[in-house]
């Protein structure tokens, strides 16, 4: 057989169409390879919805307490996954079921959004301005005390700490502390406190007390039971150093959440201390995390905790004494909550 060489007339050798095919069977096999291959088992919808559902299922700590049926959510937000829907519908719809908790510490984070639950704070007044504290009562005079805003009012001391995730040295609360000396009292300002780290509340607590107290009951999930929990008993301890046992108004409002919950109720142990402002915002619970097989990450509450006298404090530590900011006095640059304080300390005194 006679091979010619191809030199454009339209025809193709022998040779060159025998390469050919094998390329386009070789493409069509990858091809195929790529419209039969099955999605990722562990990351298909049903797998991930599944997986949110059952570790909540196993750690989340308040069903009981906010009354959830969780097996009901299930077969209701179930009948939407289906293998086609793209991530995020499978977000939403997860994020929609996870919102029934009622939680601030519960969400699923992905990397095109967060879900939250904000009506703890939402629905309430804001009860707090810090421009208002910076341009009418600071005025350039406060100290920067580590993470601690200090401010020397005459006979009393106003401290704000706004984030129990900024450590607080032992050196910082020696400085406060001995500023109180011959002082009718301090305002501790945890407003808008997000939270963070007990163990910053602790250390703050246990400067105000003289002896041993027990300031709550911690419980903690153990097992995928919903009662599944160990108890442990939660004590302030005093510091062994300077302490101050005179009088304390610690100001709150419903921003004040999670950490600053569980550091009221600490000092809510404690002989010495008033609150002036508006209830806690609660966050009771502290979160467990699990990474999901298609890379978002879930949170959920997974412990309970309570007063030494059994109040869940979940939803929320109530002031002794209820205050609130009005328009009228915010527009005159005066904040009630504060002004109610410094009112007690001087009529204490």
């Amino acid at each position: 057989m006679q091979i010619s060489s191809y030199k454009g007339s339209g025809k193709i050798s022998p040779l060159a169409a025998i390469g050919l095919i094998t390329l386009l069977s070789a493409l069509l096999l990858h091809s195929c390879e790529k419209i039969l291959i099955r999605p990722d088992a562990r990351t298909d919808p049903f797998t991930v919805f599944e997986e949110v559902w059952s570790f909540t299922n196993d750690h989340y700590s308040f069903f009981e307490f906010k009354g959830i049926d969780w097996d009901e959510a299930y077969n209701r937000y179930n009948r939407h996954i289906h293998i086609h829907m793209n991530p995020v519908e499978l977000f939403d719809i997860c994020a929609e079921m996870l919102y029934e908790l009622r939680d601030g510490h519960v969400n699923l984070v992905s990397s095109f959004d967060r879900s939250r639950y904000w009506e703890w704070y939402l629905d309430s007044p804001e009860n707090f301005s810090y421009p208002i504290i910076e341009r009418n009562y600071y005025k350039g005079n406060q100290r920067f005390i580590g993470p601690l805003e200090f401010l020397d009012l005459g006979d009393i001391i106003y401290v704000y700490y706004r984030s129990f995730a900024s450590s607080i040295s032992d050196g910082n609360l020696d400085t406060v502390l001995s500023a109180l000396a011959n002082k009718k009292g301090l305002i501790l300002d945890v407003r808008n406190n997000g939270g963070g780290s007990t163990v910053n509340a602790k250390r703050l607590a246990s400067r105000f007390t003289d002896e041993k107290r027990l300031v709550g009951r911690n419980f903690v999930k153990t097992g995928p039971g919903h009662d599944d929990f160990r108890k442990e008993d939660i004590y302030i301890e005093p510091h062994d150093g300077i302490r101050f046992t005179g009088n304390v108004i610690v100001l709150t409002n419903r921003k004040s959440y999670s950490a600053t919950t569980y550091f009221t109720q600490y000092m809510n142990a404690l002989p010495n201390i008033t609150f002036v402002g508006d209830t806690t915002g609660g966050g009771g619970g502290m979160p467990a995390f699990h990474d999901l097989p298609n890379g978002w990450l879930l949170r959920v509450s997974s412990s309970r905790f309570y007063s030494p006298d059994g109040f869940n404090i979940e939803s929320g530590i109530p002031p002794h004494i209820q205050a609130r900011m009005t328009r009228e006095s915010m527009a005159g640059g005066k904040d009630d909550i504060l002004e109610t304080a410094i009112s007690i300390l001087n009529s204490n005194n």
